[in-house]
């Protein structure tokens, strides 16, 4: 697979990701999404010859199902217990997601800063600061989702993007 294709697959599934808020079929975008995307990082990352970018950016994914079973398992533990065990089981919850969000978002960041050094697109640079600044602000009304959205849509437009001049 050359490197734009594996560009253009990356893309696909970060667009693919996107409609995962779809009612009932949602999370089978998702999973599509995150399917195509870790297939075209892989390739993106061997054909630049950076194994890293593809190891930071699974890793959030690993992290994203940890998360999933995680918030799960305290949403019915709170639920069906009662009282102060109930609240305890929801905060070590919450604690336990917040500290592995943080360190997704940690890898997030430097692949995307690794994919605009080895790609020659500086929309990669912007997307990291979109991340990291959203992840800072996640605690002001939700303007972090708003920035980290943003910072998805950079991107995808990244992924269909051409490489600067600097590389040719």
């Amino acid at each position: 697979m050359n490197l734009s294709t594996a560009k253009t697959l990356a893309g696909v599934g970060m667009i693919f990701k996107l409609f995962g808020a779809v009612p009932v079929v949602g999370w089978i975008f998702s999973l599509v999404g995150l399917i195509l995307f870790l297939i075209g990082i892989y390739n993106i990352s061997q054909q630049v010859g950076e194994r890293r970018i593809f190891n930071y950016l699974l890793i959030p994914a690993v992290l994203l199902l940890i998360v999933s079973v995680i918030f799960s398992v305290s949403l019915v533990a709170s639920l069906f217990a009662g009282g102060l065990f109930a609240g305890g089981v929801t905060l070590a919850g919450f604690v336990t997601i917040v500290v592995l969000g943080i360190i997704a978002l940690v890898y997030k960041v430097k692949a995307y800063r690794m994919l605009a050094e080895s790609l020659k697109i500086s929309v990669f640079n912007t997307t990291a600061s979109f991340y990291k600044w959203g992840a800072i602000l996640l605690v002001v009304f939700g303007v972090g989702f708003i920035l980290m959205f943003v910072g998805d849509i950079l991107a995808i437009v990244g992924f269909f993007s051409k490489p600067s001049e600097e590389a040719a």
